[in-house]
């Protein structure tokens, strides 16, 4: 299949119009959305997630498609926010069969019109703590829930020695829920002391006061949540100033335009922790293998496209053991081709074949085991920690996450 290039400017110009690969709604196929950030905080992320979504449909389609009928995406830009999020999901409603692609503002918009619309949704980028308890009825999450992202952050500064913290938080869902954890952890878990909390509003010209606010007080590191556009402004004037404090930034500041623009930095001066692939597995094997086959090159990392993959290959799989479409039917279905026990597979032939043979299937995905708890979230998510080396996000080493730091243990 063709690979789609859709630029900013692009996303623009269509004002948000649908775009499908695919054929007519009368064509027969089978219609998986693709409503994530085209455009806004989130487009970083835009182009090697659709490459990890649409190797996953050019699998499904080699491999025969979906109850015999091919498979397509329909792709539609939210502007990075919840209003777009809902419009977008509006436009293509009554298009699609199932959701993917959605990050956590979307989510949260969306999270009573999806059981009552019976659209099964998988959750690639949402680490909204909103999903912690509200998660596992028509949508499920394959990504480390903001509350271990929270917790890890707080627990890479415990063990890093410093005992005085500073937040710097864009007033996003997004940005927040990973910051509040990280607060919550930092002083009633590890006893540290938060000596400023800044939050902002996102879209403004300059974040200079917010900055100077932060780092008044001395603090040794200082937590950063934001979106690339306000982090890319935040660092530039951290940098001017001089300050020399720790960074200890949130997920969606890991991307190339951070990495760059921190790339004068000393190694170890900005930092964070977030959740990985397991690269040996062979679930991750045949996804490279897949990437490469698409896209022409080798797949990036820590940028969903591996959870991107997994969506709509256990939403096809979830489609096979149910032997049908329907919303409510294929929602009971996607734990169980996700959970133990069953035949352990690692990629969708064997897990077609497997279940055309009668049998129950545990689909292990090249982002992680995608073991779900009764909530449809990540029971163990591997973590690690990330540093900037020449420009670029590198894993510096994992890290196990110190269940006493559990803000409800």
């Amino acid at each position: 299949m063709k690979r789609i290039f859709l630029t900013l400017a692009a996303a623009s110009l269509l004002g948000g119009l649908a775009i499908s690969c695919g054929g007519d709604d009368d064509s027969g196929t089978i219609n998986f959305g693709f409503l994530n950030g085209l455009s806004g905080d989130y487009s970083s992320w835009a182009a090697p997630s659709l490459d990890g979504a649409q190797a996953a449909i050019d699998v499904i389609n080699a491999n025969g498609g979906v109850l015999g009928r091919d498979v397509r995406l329909v792709i539609e830009d939210n502007q990075s926010t919840a209003e777009g999020a809902v419009s977008g999901y509006n436009r293509i409603r009554d298009e699609i069969h199932a959701l993917g692609g959605v990050e956590s503002d979307g989510a949260v918009a969306l999270l009573s019109r999806l059981p009552e619309d019976q659209i099964p949704t998988i959750c690639p980028a949402c680490g909204t703590t909103e999903l912690d308890e509200k998660g596992g009825n028509y949508i499920y999450r394959i990504t480390a829930s903001d509350t271990a992202n929270g917790i890890i952050a707080a627990q890479l500064a415990r063990d890093l020695g410093f005992s005085k913290v500073a937040l710097l938080v864009q007033q996003t869902e997004g940005a927040e829920s990973p910051a509040n954890v990280f607060k919550q952890v930092w002083e009633e878990k590890v006893g540290g002391e938060v000596v400023a909390d800044v939050r902002f509003a996102p879209g403004n010209p300059s974040y200079q006061a917010e900055v100077q606010q932060a780092f008044a007080n001395g603090p040794e590191a200082v937590y950063i949540g934001a979106g690339f556009e306000a982090g890319l402004s935040i660092i530039s004037e951290y940098i001017n100033r001089g300050h020399e404090a720790t960074l200890l930034v949130s997920p969606d500041m890991i991307v190339p335009p951070i990495s760059e623009a921190a790339a004068q930095l000393p190694t170890g001066r900005l930092l964070a922790a977030v959740a990985t692939d397991d690269f040996g597995s062979p679930a991750y094997t045949a996804f490279d293998a897949a990437h490469n086959q698409y896209v022409g090159s080798p797949p990036p990392t820590g940028f969903y496209e591996t959870n991107q993959y997994d969506q709509y290959i256990v939403l096809a799989l979830a489609m096979t053991a149910a032997e049908s479409t329907d919303g409510e039917k294929v929602n009971e279905q996607i734990p169980n081709v996700m959970n133990s026990p069953g035949t352990k597979v690692y990629n969708y032939p064997d897990g077609l074949a497997a279940l055309e043979r009668g049998e129950e299937i545990d689909y292990d995905g090249a982002s992680s085991d995608l073991e779900l708890n009764q909530k449809g979230n990540i029971v163990s998510p591997k973590m690690s920690v990330r540093q900037i080396v020449g420009g670029e996000y590198e894993e510096r080493n994992t890290i196990a996450m110190d269940p006493a730091l559990n803000p409800v243990s």
